[in-house]
């Protein structure tokens, strides 16, 4: 015997099948999303150095949002040289929906000791609390070549005087732990 489905029972299940439709959709489906705009995608600094990064943030969320709303979503870099820092927020203010902030410090990069005429590349993405994000962006800090005096010149790399007194120390210490060794051996 078949049976057959009424509206009452096919009804609930499209409603059911729409919202979950709806809250799979990724945001930026949901609503023109949020943005952010570098004044420069590249900024160069000494080796060890940190660079700023300035720019703008434009909110189409549909919702007014504070600074403190936003975070930044950092990938695609070298974790062992590169530490990016999320400065936006830092300082609160209001950006309302269908507006732009003005030029603000949106995050910074910190290198680690690298030689001169590298370049470090970090993918950016700006992130909300209602999850709507950005188009990712590719911020760029690079040590230059010698020349402008912020650069090693490219040369063979000199240890620090005091790397040199601890590996001194170093020698030492194994010397006297040899002879020691050496003399309760006998």
């Amino acid at each position: 015997m078949q049976r057959q489905i009424c509206r009452r029972e096919v009804f609930p299940l499209i409603a059911t099948f729409l919202c979950l439709s709806f809250l799979g959709m990724p945001s930026s489906a949901r609503a023109e999303g949020i943005s952010f705009t570098l004044s420069s995608s590249t900024v160069e600094i000494t080796s060890g150095g940190t660079a700023v990064f300035f720019g703008t943030v434009t909110n189409n969320s549909g919702t007014d949002l504070m600074s403190s709303d936003f975070f930044f979503n950092f990938f695609g870099y070298d974790f062992a040289l590169v530490t990016p820092n999320q400065n936006l927020g830092v300082d609160e203010f209001s950006i309302p929906d269908g507006t732009s902030s003005g030029s603000v410090d949106l995050f910074s990069v910190t290198l680690g000791a690298v030689s001169a005429g590298s370049s470090f590349p970090v993918e950016v993405q700006l992130e909300d609390v209602n999850l709507d994000l950005s188009d990712t962006q590719t911020a760029t800090v690079s040590v230059p070549s010698s020349g402008d005096g912020s650069g090693s010149g490219g040369g063979t790399s000199v240890p620090e005087p005091s790397s040199l007194v601890l590996l001194l120390i170093a020698v030492v210490a194994a010397l006297v732990f040899a002879q020691k060794t050496k003399i309760t051996a006998l």
